[in-house]
């Protein structure tokens, strides 16, 4: 999941905490033990995330990403022709 916040958000990780963590702060006030998104878990998560795609090959995997979403689709579109859908 964290890969394709990474992907996904404008601002990797860090952005995506900053705007959610709220929201899922309001979804589930009754938990006992919560996890808040900033600070260390935040520096270890963006550092494990840094760790297997350094900053400067992000854009290239997000182009990665949207090329084989597109190959995808295509051949979801071909096999529904191929079989009459």
């Amino acid at each position: 999941p964290f890969e394709t916040i990474d992907l996904n958000a404008p601002g990797g990780i860090r952005d995506y905490c900053e705007r959610y963590q709220s929201i899922y702060s309001n979804i589930f006030p009754q938990m006992q033990r919560r996890v808040d998104w900033a600070g260390p878990v935040l520096e270890q998560i963006e550092g494990e995330r840094r760790r297997k795609l350094p900053g400067d090959k992000l854009r290239d995997r997000q182009i990665w990403r949207d090329r084989r979403l597109m190959a995808l689709a295509a051949h979801k579109r071909k096999s529904a022709k191929d079989i009459g859908e």
